[in-house]
């Protein structure tokens, strides 16, 4: 009994270990919210912005679950807050299509967010607001009715291109610029606010992004990359139990009753095995399953089938005849051979041809030819 209760003791001190390790594995939430996603209903989310640009015409769609590439019919791509880092390759190919022709809208009110190569590829970085954070900011370019738009941001852009004109300034710097890049347009925005569901509720905020879309025609294609924040695969059973926490839980679960179940159970002597394991069938058992099956299938055509062959094997082997020949050639060679009723023989032959018989006709084509010598 004192053996039981310390390894129980010993089970429960390790899964609370394991627990602990667990915890401190993995990353903590920080609270801020970056989730600019066109799938997101919540203060932060784009949905409202996705839908909005919908009902007016646009035909807005999401690049998600498939390469990251764009191609030439697209007219505007909004980048808003990734989470997931833009690699060089992708920001060079983001320029290109601009380049082409296309109008990219990025905004991000992080220093180091996942659109930081994007930025620098721009020729822009974003750096802290010197005087701390910036909740209102002054229209410098008459895209919208109102003077001032909410900002709520900590960041500006810095190191633009001498030909960036600034459109919402603010005495530590300007918070989006926008600059001619090839045969298309670039706009910067160090404040995602205004992109956001809450955002687009704040006077002027609907007025500026309408000023932003000047440059798509009406009706054309509007992409919000949703690529770089992680929807990269189909949803699946795997990724919902490794991303989330009531994946994480039940993991958890099954592994704490695996190990309860592995390190509880006992053997009380040596496994006996049951009799029906140590007894062989006999033949009689399977030619009675074997006739049990053919019986309840009626199968009756395939065991005349059977005695068909075996009786010209039977009769044609003292006399070297092939049993395969048809029936007609086999009773003229059997004949030839030796002396024998031919109309008998081909009767009874013809007879074990029928698909389907009763089971006392069964019985009785085969008795018969058993009779044959």
């Amino acid at each position: 009994m004192k053996y039981i209760l310390r390894r129980d003791i010993l089970i429960v001190m390790g899964l609370f270990l394991a627990m602990a390790t667990f915890l401190a594995l993995v990353p903590a939430d920080g609270g801020a919210d970056h989730s600019a996603t066109s799938h997101a209903s919540g203060p932060g989310g784009a949905l409202a912005l996705y839908r909005w640009l919908g009902d007016l015409g646009y035909r807005a769609e999401r690049l998600e679950y498939r390469d990251f590439a764009l191609d030439a019919d697209a007219d505007l791509l909004f980048v808003l807050a990734p989470s997931v880092s833009y690699t060089p390759a992708e920001a060079a190919a983001v320029l290109r299509w601009v380049e082409a022709g296309g109008t990219l809208i990025f905004a991000d009110d992080r220093r180091f967010g996942g659109g930081s190569a994007l930025l620098r590829a721009a020729g822009a970085t974003a750096m802290a607001a010197p005087a701390g954070p910036i909740p209102r900011a002054a229209l410098a370019q008459p895209v919208a009715p109102a003077d001032m738009i909410t900002a709520q941001t900590s960041v500006v852009l810095g190191g633009l291109p001498a030909d960036a004109a600034a459109i919402i300034g603010a005495a530590d710097g300007p918070l989006l610029a926008g600059m001619q890049r090839g045969k298309g347009y670039i706009y910067l925005s160090a404040a995602l606010r205004p992109f956001t569901n809450v955002g687009l509720a704040d006077a002027g905020s609907p007025a500026l992004v309408l000023g932003l879309l000047r440059r798509a025609p009406v009706g054309g294609r509007l992409i919000f990359d949703e690529y770089h924040h992680g929807f990269i695969r189909e949803p699946s059973l795997g990724g919902l139990l490794l991303s989330g926490p009531w994946g994480w839980a039940g993991i958890y679960a099954a592994l704490v009753g695996a190990a309860y179940v592995v390190l509880s159970g006992q053997r009380f002597g040596r496994a006996v095995p049951l009799r029906e394991e140590t007894t062989r069938r006999s033949s009689a058992e399977y030619l009675e399953s074997m006739a049990g099956l053919l019986r309840r299938g009626r199968k009756s055509g395939y065991i005349l089938a059977h005695y068909h062959t075996a009786l010209k094997r039977r009769l044609a082997r003292p006399h070297g005849i092939s049993p395969t020949l048809d029936d007609d050639a086999f009773v003229i060679a059997l004949a030839a051979a030796r002396p024998l009723d031919a109309a008998a023989l081909r009767a009874i032959l013809a007879r074990m041809r029928q698909r389907v018989v009763s089971e006392a006709e069964l019985l009785r084509i085969i008795a018969e030819g058993d009779q044959l010598r």
